[in-house]
């Protein structure tokens, strides 16, 4: 199948493989002239300045540039506009966050299904080659967060234990505007994913949101304190992975889907905690080991009463993710801090120079001017 030079270029830009699957992908999602504009704002740029650059009629490009905005091909601020420069971020402004909507530029089915079989068949494998990448250079991925109600029900981490950049909770509570958002990967291909749809955060307290949010169709909704709490422990008690700004599952995600097909469980970096089983209070249900991603838990036969059995974390294989620890009804299991303050900073160099911080995936532009 032949595509428009220019496709090819937007990919190679990007950084993706030689994929004839994403060339599908931007030819389903963009046209030729739009793909133009698209290469030209990999730097943020307004509409006069992109118009001189592009020798164009500023009118004109701002047509284009208001029709890709409601596609989701490119972000904007109160005078920028930018598109990605990553994979990932691209993904996150067509399919993600702020891009579903329900207008005459929402995503068709064709191009929901020319994603789905993009991430399922390359871009997944790929993600965990990066993956592989990263944390040979850096030591780690991005940690999981640490499960909200799973420190409420862990009554020996007390508040000040709890760093605040891994307390989303506090992040919740101070932010000016809570903007939520849906899921990209379950609104882009993962159709029969039954969790909790409206997951994102991705927008939460970011100019980016507050725009998007007033624009006609956009699926964003503004909530409450408390319906934004409810929101994160609802996304928790449904069996969602808390990892960045976003609530993942293991058949959709990005990051989560690939690394538990594959079981290399190793490249899903744990927080600073860990599940502990009280044995007193475990009564063998197995409801947390049907909870957890990583089997990280196992059961093992009661000395002098080899048809009981109790669970047992298996240390070295918990992630932190605390989904294990909501759902027990005896209150057998319970958080510890493992790992002290100093595991989340960069890892020092060899050589003595400063330390160089992971460079995580990057998201994109959110916050432009």
């Amino acid at each position: 199948m032949s595509f428009d030079p220019v496709y090819k270029e937007l990919s190679d830009k990007l950084g993706v493989w030689e994929s004839e699957r994403f060339l599908r992908v931007l030819q389903a999602t963009m046209t030729p002239v739009e793909a133009k504009i698209c290469m030209e704002l990999f730097e943020p740029a307004t509409c006069p300045k992109l118009s001189a650059r592009l020798k164009i009629d500023e009118k004109g490009l701002q047509r284009d540039l208001d029709v890709l905005v409601d596609k989701g091909m490119i972000t904007r601020g109160l005078t920028q506009y930018a598109f990605h420069t990553t994979l990932l971020a691209f993904h996150h402004e067509c399919c993600a966050d702020t891009a579903p909507h329900t207008g005459p530029y929402a995503m068709t089915q064709e191009q929901k299904a020319l994603w789905k079989d993009f991430f399922y068949n390359e871009w997944s494998h790929e993600f965990m080659k990066h993956t592989e990448e990263m944390i040979e250079r850096f030591g780690k991925n991005l940690p999981i967060s640490p499960s909200i109600l799973a420190l409420e029900l862990s009554p020996n981490i007390k508040p000040e234990d709890i760093l605040p950049e891994e307390n989303f909770k506090l992040k919740i509570e101070n932010a000016k505007r809570r903007i939520l958002a849906p899921c990209g990967c379950r609104t882009s291909w993962g159709h029969d994913c039954k969790k909790p749809l409206m997951t994102c955060f991705a927008a939460f307290d970011r100019p980016r949101g507050e725009y998007y949010f007033n624009l006609p169709g956009r699926l964003l909704k503004e909530v409450s304190l408390e319906e934004a709490l409810e929101t994160a422990k609802e996304a928790e008690r449904a069996g969602l992975v808390h990892w960045g700004d976003c609530y993942c599952c293991d058949c959709c995600c990005e990051n989560l889907f690939p690394i538990t097909r594959a079981k290399r469980y190793d490249l899903m970096t744990p927080n600073r905690y860990a599940a502990v089983v009280d044995e007193e209070e475990c009564t063998g249900c197995k409801k947390c080991e049907k909870r957890c991603y990583f089997e990280a838990i196992e059961f093992v036969p009661v000395e002098g009463n080899p048809k009981k059995v109790k669970a047992r974390v298996i240390p070295e294989k918990c992630k932190g993710c605390g989904l294990c620890i909501i759902t027990c009804k005896p209150n057998a299991l319970r958080y510890e801090i493992v790992r002290p303050p100093e595991y989340l900073k960069p890892k020092p160099p060899e050589d003595g120079k400063e330390a160089e911080a992971p460079q995580f995936p990057v998201w994109g532009y959110y916050n432009l001017k």
